[in-house]
Formats: structure tokens, sequence, C-alpha cells
């Protein structure tokens, strides 16, 4: 019930709304439409603009408007831990459940509208990618949680388009579009986190490949890259606590 209620105050949202739904599916809606003519377009390229569409609605559900909405009740929930058994980690697990489920009404929007519009099929391709994009959600949320309870409101609303578009230079497929020096760092960075191997596994899903490679590497960097928030977590909140 208690999920409910606040689900109902978060879709209510002008900032949820913003940065998770109009933003991804107006640039999905705008790509679309630019290459609709275009016959030469493969279904990978449609596979990566999905992705891309789905990864800035995570990005700005899990870091932007998830860590503002952890800040406003950041004293409370610290209290709470405080006086009674509901820890912290029960708060974050908490929160992330409500996160996997905006998440996935997120990703629901946009698939219905790449099937509307032709460029997305109904497969295991497209279900493998939903559970992993849903992982990947859980990872940035951590993060937004961990930024929303060390931050002040005030600081994360001055930085919500700072923080998206940081959040977009570890998503965004550089390498699918320029090829210099800057594209070869950039994917170099990008290699160190889990939305990289997103692509790769899509790519190789729609080739009939394995995917075991990528989705080592995407668990590995997905463990590697959340321990310092983590940490973050446990050294200045939880044993600060204690």
């Amino acid at each position: 019930m208690i999920k409910l209620i606040q689900l109902k105050q978060i879709l209510r949202n002008r900032r949820f709304f913003l940065f998770t739904i109009l933003i991804p599916c107006f640039w999905y809606l705008f790509i679309i439409n630019l290459t609709h003519t275009n016959q030469q377009v493969s279904p990978t390229l449609k596979y990566i603009w999905f992705l891309v569409a789905c990864l800035m609605g995570l990005t700005g559900n899990s870091i932007v408007t998830f860590s503002k909405r952890i800040s406003n009740g950041r004293r409370f929930y610290l209290l709470k831990a405080n006086l009674s058994h509901y820890s912290i980690w029960h708060f974050m697990t908490d929160q992330l459940i409500t996160q996997l489920i905006l998440n996935s009404m997120i990703m629901l929007i946009i698939v219905v509208i790449g099937l509307i519009l032709g460029t997305l099929s109904l497969n295991t391709t497209l279900l493998i990618t939903l559970a992993l994009l849903n992982i990947f959600g859980i990872y940035y949320s951590v993060i937004g949680f961990v930024l929303g309870l060390t931050m002040e409101s005030a600081a994360l609303d001055a930085s919500g388009a700072p923080l998206m578009i940081v959040g977009a230079l570890f998503i965004v497929p550089f390498n699918t579009f320029i090829n210099n020096s800057f594209e070869h760092f950039i994917t170099a960075v990008q290699k160190l986190f889990p939305g990289y191997y997103l692509y790769s596994i899509g790519t190789q899903l729609l080739g009939h490949n394995s995917i075991n490679t990528d989705l080592t590497k995407f668990f590995i960097s997905f463990c590697v890259t959340v321990l310092p928030f983590v940490g973050i977590l446990w050294f200045k909140l939880i044993k600060k606590a204690r």
C-alpha cells in the first residue's frame, strides 16, 4: 500500500515526467522520424536507438529524479534508521523495488512506441535486453540512492541536467557514429562500466552469436564499479551512525 501511494506521488512529479518519459520518447520519435524513409537502416542501428532511449529514461529516473527524492526524505529515514530496526539497507531495498517498477514502466512505454512504429520486434532478444536494462537500472539507482543521501536537495536541483549529461557519457555509443581520438578515449572509459556492454550484447544477440564474454564483462564491471558507492554508503552513513 505504501509503495502504491509512493508510485502515485512519483507519477505526478513533473521532474519525473520530463527526465524519464518526455525526453527519451521525444528523442526516440525524433530519430525514427529522421530516418523513416531510409530503407538502408539496419536492425542493429534501430536496436541501438531503442537502447539509447531506454538508457536515457533509466538515467533520468535513477540518477536525476530518484536522487532528489531520496535527498528530500533523507533526514526522516536517517532518523528512523537510528531509532528503529529499519536500517539504511532496508530503506535502499524498498526504494530499489519501487525503482524496478518505474524503470519497467518507462521501458514499456518506449517498447510500445517501437512496436507501433515497426522499429522493434517482440522476440527473445528484446526480452533479454529488457532484463539486462532492469539490472542496469538497479545499478544506476544505487548510485542515485547514494547521491541522494550524501548531497543536499538544492545541489541536486542545480546538477540535474549535468548529472544527466555525465550519465549519458557512459552510455552513448560514440563508436557507432564517429571515429577519432575523442571516441577512442571515451570508449576506453566506457568499457569500465556495464552500460557499454549492453550494446555489444544486443548486437551479438541480433547476429545469433554467443554473449557469454560480454555478459561476463557486464556483471564484472557492474560489481566492481558499484562497490565504491556502497563503500561511501557504509563509511559515511552506516559506520558513522554506529
